[in-house]
């Protein structure tokens, strides 16, 4: 087992029903080294984690979320465990950090400072998660208009 990075950076939103039901940042692109821990931190809310499917085959190649040439097909992770079957944003670690804290936060749906939603970071974090959540077929594209 590798050794700890750090905390799982793992939020849960508190309605595991939603499309995008939260977000989790690993500190490298070998998650497979980092899985038990995401399991470990996931287990009170989701239970034993009893399969975990994803929809890329090298994370290593993922850029940041906010490079110029970051994918079409945002990194999504379905979790099924006893208690739900969630699907999570995975965001690559060359992602800038605070975007990446934005993103973390706004998945997990925790509360944020007064006036934030006007940043610059928040705006970009919705528009992600919007993405997520158009890609996973839970929402249906805005009109043109």
């Amino acid at each position: 087992m590798a050794p700890a990075l750090g905390p799982t950076r793992l939020k849960l939103a508190p309605d595991l029903t939603l499309p995008i039901a939260g977000a989790w940042l690993p500190y490298t692109s070998q998650i497979s080294q980092e899985l038990p821990a995401l399991q470990a931190a996931g287990r009170s809310r989701l239970g034993v984690i009893s399969r975990i499917d994803v929809n890329w085959r090298n994370f290593a190649r993922y850029p940041g979320l906010d490079s110029e040439n970051s994918p079409d097909v945002l990194p999504l992770m379905s979790v099924t465990a006893d208690h739900a079957t969630v699907t999570l944003l995975v965001i690559p670690p060359r992602t800038q950090s605070a975007l990446a804290a934005t993103l973390l936060r706004q998945a997990g749906q925790c509360t944020t400072s007064p006036g934030s939603e006007h940043s610059h970071l928040y705006r970009d974090a919705q528009r992600i998660l919007h993405r997520a959540a158009l890609q996973c077929g839970a929402i249906e594209p805005k009109a043109a208009g």
